[in-house]
């Protein structure tokens, strides 16, 4: 296989969408990150652009890492593609890095010797995949394969991706919407693909209003959370403990509420303290770890019926639910509800 530079290789998202329009593919590829929607995407293109489909059974061959032999893999690599100049062979949830001793002989194939004819795609869905790079694997994967990581876009990127996802759907909707959609529904490409279409469907007007999303679209754990807090700085308990229950109802384990709480107190605390330093958006943004002016917004807001006495406090009780939720075997939703308690009770 020729080697390509690591300057060549350094956007390997970039290269396999540039593949896709030119039809001139890599022969190894790695395609990773925490956006499955745009992972699943760019597979789908890879079988439709290099397999023809009247021979796709000879063509494309896909192996799952966890029951794949070495026998299995060395074929797929190794027998010719019928009546076309391209196979392609897709494998899911294979760690090259810690191979089974069994696979070695394959994987140096793979890293030094792929066939001409082979396009090889190591595809991770479920299995993170973890670079390391102090070892031989992962300096040749730099040289020789292409390694497509797709991320969470950012904000602006995602609001043009709603609107367009929308117009498909014969609706429009305008930005601060997208926005307040992002952050009632998260920025999981694949989560919201279900949420457009129950607020297209529900709508009879052209035009997707708050009022639409939030008649029918799903809350992430991040925004009923700020609810949540506003209920405790309200002193609404009984709301406050409703909420946590509908959690709870939805299969949401109480470690996971919690830590969502903790990691929100933690930026009202953050923000509260910008706004007393006079720090700017640039700031604000480090602070909280976005790039969201939404977001941002929406936590300063929400710090300002707050005070840093309470603030203090109120990260004091979370430190030390977290240490019992951990490791005590008390009743976990007891537990979380004595400590909206206590932080509600601070308030006066």
């Amino acid at each position: 296989m020729a080697v390509k530079s690591k300057e060549k290789k350094s956007n390997g998202a970039a290269m396999l969408k540039n593949a896709l329009k030119t039809g001139s593919f890599d022969r190894l590829y790695l395609i990773t990150g925490d956006e499955s929607y745009l992972k699943e995407y760019y597979l789908t293109q890879l079988k439709q652009k290099v397999v023809d489909e009247t021979f796709r059974e000879f063509n494309l061959v896909e192996l799952e890492g966890k029951s794949m032999t070495p026998e299995a893999l060395s074929d797929a690599i190794e027998s010719y593609p019928a009546m076309a100049e391209r196979k392609l062979v897709v494998v899911t949830d294979f760690d090259l890095y810690k191979a089974p001793a069994a696979f070695q002989p394959v994987i140096e194939t793979i890293l030094t010797d792929l066939p001409e004819y082979i396009c090889l795609v190591f595809y991770y869905d479920i299995l993170e995949f973890k670079p390391d790079k102090r070892t031989k694997v992962h300096q040749r994967l730099e040289k020789t394969a292409c390694i497509a990581e797709f991320s969470r876009m950012e904000e602006r990127e995602l609001i043009s991706w709603l609107r367009r996802r929308f117009r498909e759907l014969g609706k429009t909707i305008d930005d601060g919407t997208c926005s307040y959609m992002l952050f009632l529904c998260g920025n999981s490409m694949t989560n919201l693909v279900g949420e457009i279409e129950k607020a297209a469907a529900f709508a009879t007007v052209e035009k997707i209003t708050q009022y639409h999303i939030d008649a029918v679209c799903t809350r992430v754990l991040d925004a009923v959370v700020f609810d949540l807090t506003d209920a405790i700085s309200a002193q609404r308990f009984d709301k406050a403990v409703a909420l946590v229950n509908d959690l709870i109802a939805q299969k949401n384990n109480e470690i996971t509420i919690f830590t969502t709480i903790i990691r929100h107190i933690q930026r009202l605390y953050a923000a509260k303290l910008n706004t007393e330093a006079r720090g700017g958006e640039s700031s604000l943004f480090e602070l909280l770890g976005t790039h969201s002016s939404y977001y941002a917004r929406q936590i300063v807001n929400a710090s300002r019926k707050t005070t840093l006495p309470w603030l203090r406090n109120a990260a004091k009780i979370c430190g030390e639910t977290d240490t019992l939720l951990k490791s005590s075997a008390a009743d976990r939703q007891k537990l979380l509800e004595l400590a909206i308690l206590g932080m509600a009770g601070g308030m006066s």
